[in-house]
């Protein structure tokens, strides 16, 4: 230890650690024309640190806890700043900035996918709103926002970080953390996000008007079952005799069934366009020709969720393609789809009537609550929209834009109909909406909180939209106590759906496995008991929200008015356990000591204090002369060991945080150059090497890991002159690096003792 072992009031020091591990940059509640809630600031007051240590960090918060004023919140203090959104919330951000005073530029990613922006000041932060949109590092936007992030520190807002696998986070926190992000564990990813949930919302009573409103547990609605349908879509020849036929033939037919899952209207209109791609294929033929690649990516199209690569068609020439080979299956495949229409028309729109019959009753079962009901499907969200409900008031909002019974109206009115309070600048009087039916465009970043019921029309792809889906009407200051969920079920049978099913279980595994079950519970019982167990061994092991539980638990030692609570009434331990706060100056950790180990995990961390919580009762004051307990000095010694060995992670870290590709070439090359200069030159290019080694570590992200391999020239040395001009520009705004960490304080329950508890403190902080 760092000084002689003091004993102290075991109360005071779980006081003294507890601030020290919750203490944050100071936040101001007013922000402009907005007073934050204590969960934001909290929220805003976590990300600062976690910008200043790693340049980056992700609030995942659920839907509804008012992520952008967080993140306009941190903007205050740095600038340049640059917003990155959707489209479709570019507005949203402008009213909010307004709002708050904040001056910050907003790019699309829409835009950046094309290439039309330009960024003509470099920004000091990048926050990047529904971030799970540049997921995907082949993506044309992933490489621009990975130019952006290179010298920023990068904020990244989502409530649903992982869509479709695991990959999907550590994408997002390479943009920040560079190739290093691959080789992260579950437990170092958490610690560069800030995840809470309504279960783990600290500071809003739970009965009060402003918490997150309950979600009801969803009810499935059933449609009738058509078996000839069915029997017609499996009987469908595949398009085109190919090697890989098979799998494609198998996803096509998975495709036809979800778009008849939604509606007998989306899958006529999907088997129209095949109608009219096949019949360009068979033109293309008949004129003696291929179709080009261009020609041909439009024929696997099955809806706006799946497109199909196409089947090696050619092979190695044209000289080996079989076209009446080719025109055959194209005209079976066209008579299957034709026998598929067929069947809809003997059907004669039943499955659909019976939807809109459907809804209709959960309008009468909610009359005076608006009611929004989402789909994938713009086929199906029109066809609903023009049959209609027996109340009126309805609206329609696709990828095309909104409208009313009257006629065309602007998205942005639309969804100020269905919100209410500060963030509406219009009266639900002016446009009386009960209920809504919407594609999935609208199912991010919007605020419908004036709506209480939601009504999944059909089952997206991901859980994430489900979560994204129902985070439109569950938000802050909603005044509903309960939103109601209903989904309508498919005219299959629930075998024919497996494939959808069991892709969504996997990634409701993933999803649960960094953000808890919380936010699933709405999605749960529409996908199946298997599911279900599955995310309550998640939740056992408690792993996911671990971290926001200790700051609970903690927060608790930190009351001053009431210095006896303890955080739970559990019997105290039957061994020795023992709580060490370490860090350096700015950044502090906690170890627990338990079973004669030391961990650093959270989960094991919180199991320890709800321990200490459980013995640290009122106790009599240590004696000074008192001897130290020899369970106390094993602890001791434990921590020192790990102190050590973190020292020598950090005098190793140089080597190791350098694991990218092209950070190794370019010391390599750097080394090789000063090795390969005369001796006279050597002493000053030494000095110039040498910086330059500082500058390639200190540059951070993927970004400048791409453009430190474009610097790399195989035929010649590394121009020295082009490697600092680039990372001069870039400098790090980062923060220092931490210092050494060195054991500051310690809580040591020892039940054999004669006391309940005691704690020592070895340089404890500053109060």
């Amino acid at each position: 230890m760092d000084e002689r072992l003091i004993a102290a009031d075991p109360r005071e020091v779980m006081r003294r650690i507890a601030e020290a591990y919750l203490a944050a940059p100071a936040i101001t509640a007013e922000q402009g024309g907005i007073r934050l809630a204590p969960h934001q600031v909290e929220a805003a007051a976590r990300l600062l640190a976690l910008l200043g240590r790693w340049g980056g960090g992700v609030l995942a918060d659920a839907t509804g806890m008012g992520k952008t004023f967080v993140a306009i919140s941190v903007a205050r203090i740095m600038t340049p700043v640059l917003i990155v959104a959707p489209a479709a919330l570019r507005q949203m951000w402008r009213e909010a900035l307004r709002r708050t005073g904040v001056d910050a530029r907003i790019e699309s990613y829409e835009a950046l996918s094309r290439g039309q922006t330009m960024v003509v000041e470099r920004p000091a932060l990048l926050v990047l709103d529904e971030a799970h949109h540049a997921r995907n590092p082949r993506s044309k936007r992933y490489a621009a926002l990975a130019d952006l992030a290179w010298g920023a520190r990068v904020l990244l807002l989502t409530a649903t970080p992982i869509h479709n696998r695991g990959r999907d986070l550590r994408a997002l926190v390479a943009l920040f953390m560079g190739s290093r992000a691959d080789t992260l564990s579950e437990d170092e990813l958490r610690h560069v996000i800030v995840r809470r949930t309504a279960g783990s919302w600290v500071g809003v009573a739970a009965d009060s008007a402003s918490a997150l409103p309950a979600i009801a547990e969803p009810r499935w609605l059933d449609v009738p079952t058509d078996r000839d349908t069915l029997r017609a879509i499996a009987a469908l020849p595949p398009a085109v005799p190919a090697a890989d036929g098979a799998a494609a033939h198998a996803l096509l037919l998975l495709g036809l069934i979800r778009a008849w899952s939604s509606s007998e209207a989306a899958l006529r209109a999907t088997l129209r366009r095949r109608l009219q791609r096949a019949a360009a294929m068979e033109g293309a033929l008949e004129s003696g020709r291929l179709p080009d690649r261009r020609e041909l990516a439009y024929w696997p199209v099955v809806d706006d969720a799946i497109q199909l690569g196409f089947p090696e068609l050619m092979g190695r020439g044209d000289s080996g393609v079989d076209v009446p080979r080719i025109r055959a299956a194209i005209q079976r495949h066209t008579e299957g789809v034709r026998a598929i229409l067929g069947c809809l028309d003997r059907n004669d729109g039943a499955a659909d009537k019976a939807r809109i019959r459907l809804l209709a009753s959960v309008r009468e079962r909610h009359p005076s609550t608006p009611l929004v009901a989402f789909t994938q499907f713009a086929d199906t969200a029109a066809a609903t929209f023009r049959a209609g409900l027996p109340d009126g008031g309805g609206a329609l909002v696709t990828g095309t834009g909104a409208r009313i019974a009257s006629g065309r109206v602007t998205v942005e009115e639309i969804v100020r109909a269905l919100d209410i309070g500060d963030l509406a600048s219009a009266t639900p009087a002016a446009m009386p909406l009960h209920w809504l039916i919407a594609t999935d465009v609208l199912s991010e970043g919007l605020s419908l909180r004036r709506a209480g019921v939601i009504v999944h029309l059909d089952l997206p792809w991901t859980i994430a939209r489900l979560e994204q889906r129902v985070g439109r009407l569950r938000r802050f200051g909603s005044p509903h106590r309960l939103i109601a969920v209903y989904a309508i079920g498919p005219p299959v049978a629930a075998r024919e759906l497996v494939p959808v099913v069991r892709a969504l279980q996997r990634k409701a595994r993933l999803s649960s496995s960094v953000g808890g079950v919380d936010e699933l519970k709405s999605a749960l019982p529409l996908l199946g008991n298997r599911l279900a167990k599955a995310t309550a061994s998640v939740a056992q092991r408690g792993e996911s929200q671990a971290i926001e539980e200790l700051r609970q638990a903690l927060s608790l030692w930190t009351d001053r008015t009431s210095p006896h609570r303890r955080v739970d009434a559990k019997p105290g331990p039957e061994h020795c356990v023992a709580i060490a706060l370490v860090g350096d100056g700015t950044n502090r950790r906690l170890l627990a000591f338990s079973d004669d180990s030391l961990s650093d995990r959270p989960a094991d961390v919180l199991r320890v204090v709800r321990m200490c919580s459980s013995r640290c009762g009122p106790i009599a004051q240590p004696g000074p002369d008192e001897n130290v307990p020899d369970a106390l000095l094993a602890v001791s010694a434990a921590v020192e060991k790990w102190l050590s060995e973190e020292r020598g992670r950090e005098i190793a870290k140089p080597a190791t945080e350098a694991s990218s590709a092209s950070h190794v070439a370019v010391l390599r090359a750097l080394q090789e150059r000063l090795m390969s200069s005369t001796r006279l030159e050597r002493a000053s290019l030494a000095r110039r090497i040498d910086r330059c080694r500082r500058l390639v570590m200190s540059a951070k992200g993927i970004g400048a890991e791409l453009a430190l391999a474009r610097v790399l020239d195989s035929k010649a040395s590394i121009d020295l002159d082009a490697l600092e001009a680039l990372l001069e520009s870039r400098a790090s705004r980062r923060d220092t690096q931490p210092g050494p960490a060195r054991l500051l304080a310690m809580l040591c329950v020892c039940p054999h003792h004669a006391r309940e508890a005691r704690a020592f403190v070895g340089g404890a902080p500053e109060r």
